[in-house]
């Protein structure tokens, strides 16, 4: 299957959550997890290369896709083949639209959309889910609230929950803003950060197991 992380805007915490979610992954399903950098700037695959510095193997590879003009899915069959595969692949997009991503976007199963309240980033968000219409793409939209503060009064929340969820799920548990996902790793996940994500990451295997008569 292919589980995509992507937005139309950085800054929210995309590739920290996708870290965390193959990490988490590793822990609690039995498949194989690959992980693909579609991002330009190579922040998962660096920072895969640097844990090698730490004292922990390896939990799963990250590949590099697109450099310079690369167009990796010429051949759709190679897509085709990693969306019905028994393993997990794990794509992180770079935090803008490009059209090397449309194939990717269109063939997902699952596109994982993490987003703040602020104006610029609702603003994106709705963009990119613009943009997912336009391309007819046949994923399953999970929307994930990044960085959340429980503390604070979002005036825009009402509105923009019942926007997003018109079209797919927004995740009832929000991955609140938390200083121990800043230090995550590519090579474990610590009991805090576990904490941190086990609610939300719950929901959306629960919701992936649900859509494809599966357990991963």
């Amino acid at each position: 299957m292919i589980i995509t992380f992507a937005t139309q805007k950085g800054g929210a915490g995309k590739t920290t959550l996708a870290i965390a979610f193959a990490n988490y992954l590793c822990q609690v399903s039995n498949r194989k997890v690959n992980v693909f950098d579609f991002d330009f700037q190579k922040s998962f695959y660096n920072k895969w290369i640097e844990d090698d510095l730490l004292d922990f193997p390896k939990l799963y590879n990250v590949e590099v896709l697109g450099d310079a003009d690369e167009e990796p899915f010429q051949d759709l069959e190679i897509l085709f083949d990693l969306r019905d595969s028994e393993e997990i692949n794990i794509f992180d997009l770079a935090g803008t639209l490009d059209e090397k991503y449309s194939d990717l976007l269109t063939y997902s199963n699952f596109i994982i959309i993490p987003f703040e309240y602020s104006d610029v980033s609702v603003k994106s968000t709705l963009v990119f889910k613009n943009l997912l219409g336009l391309l007819e793409s046949q994923a399953e939209r999970i929307f994930v609230r990044s960085k959340y503060d429980k503390s604070y009064k979002y005036l825009n929340q009402p509105d923009m929950d019942n926007e997003i969820s018109k079209y797919g799920i927004l995740v009832n548990s929000p991955v609140y803003k938390r200083n121990c996902l800043q230090t995550i790793d590519t090579r474990r996940l610590t009991y805090e950060q576990k904490y941190s994500v086990q609610k939300t990451f719950n929901e959306i295997i629960e919701q992936i197991n649900e859509t494809l008569q599966i357990t991963i």
